[in-house]
């Protein structure tokens, strides 16, 4: 039942995602034409080129909204307004639609990212910019401590964020719900809240759970001369990327716990 949930959430965001990447990638490809080109010295060529980059940016600004919108929106509508009564006569549970909205928000915001990417890509691209990137990132991995560590740490880290941020949204719109009324502004109240109270988790962690980071960064020689410590650099950058992916972790189980608790116990879509 899960897999016929999906379908219908990415048959319906489609629709409206398609045509939209699908122009966004086009203007970049006129964009990367005028570029460059002898003809963009022509003033009239010019004054189309300008508008086309103005058109281009308000694409990438546009792809970026909808995505937060669309995410909020689908959630909000389909399980928490009148379209809830029909989704919750459907003999699944609870936590199959969360799940169902939540990974498909997740790939819609992926491919919203890898689209504006590939546009930024299209445009800044020049001969031998392959060769270029080969050669910094083999220099990269050569000079730089744990690269590749860092690397596969770091997507890690953007993937269970981007989660975290959604499951925060829905936490956030559910427990807005509970309200009798002002249900909107009792949600961005509580996405505030939650934010806050993660930050400080943050912080506080960030305050004891590190060892002395003066030392790990800056080697004091005998001429009491400071020099940077790229390794200890290295590893402290390691140790905090991994704390503050257990961290996102704990939060995307809350997060989903509290929304799966709330749609199962304390519904209410009078």
């Amino acid at each position: 039942m899960l897999t016929k949930l999906l379908k219908y959430d990415f048959k319906s965001m489609f629709k409206l995602f398609l045509p939209l990447w699908g122009v966004l990638l086009v203007v970049s490809a006129i964009n990367r034409l005028f570029f460059g080109s002898p003809m963009d010295t022509d003033h009239v060529v010019g004054l189309v080129n300008s508008l086309m980059v103005l058109l281009y940016v308000l694409l990438i600004v546009a792809v970026m909204v909808v995505t937060t919108v669309i995410i909020i929106v689908r959630f909000y509508q389909g399980l928490l307004k009148d379209e809830g009564y029909l989704m919750f006569t459907i003999p699944v549970h609870p936590w199959q639609l969360i799940t169902s909205k939540l990974l498909s928000a997740l790939v819609i915001s992926l491919l919203s990212s890898v689209v504006a990417v590939v546009s930024v890509i299209i445009i800044a691209s020049f001969d031998g910019m392959w060769e270029v990137l080969g050669q910094a990132m083999d220099l990269a991995v050569r000079e730089v401590p744990n690269f590749i560590p860092m690397v596969i740490l770091l997507v890690i880290s953007f993937f269970v964020g981007l989660i975290c941020s959604i499951s925060q949204v829905y936490a956030s719109m559910a427990l807005g719900h509970l309200a009798g009324s002002h249900r909107v502004g009792f949600s961005v109240l509580a996405f505030i809240v939650l934010n806050m109270a993660w930050s400080t988790v943050s912080t506080i962690i960030g305050l004891f759970g590190y060892g002395d980071i003066t030392s790990s960064l800056v080697t004091i020689t005998a001429g009491s001369q400071a020099t940077l410590n790229v390794d200890g650099f290295s590893n402290l950058m390691l140790l905090s990327t991994v704390w503050s992916i257990a961290l996102n972790l704990v939060r995307c189980v809350v997060h989903f716990a509290l929304t799966n608790y709330i749609l199962s116990r304390r519904l209410n879509l009078e």
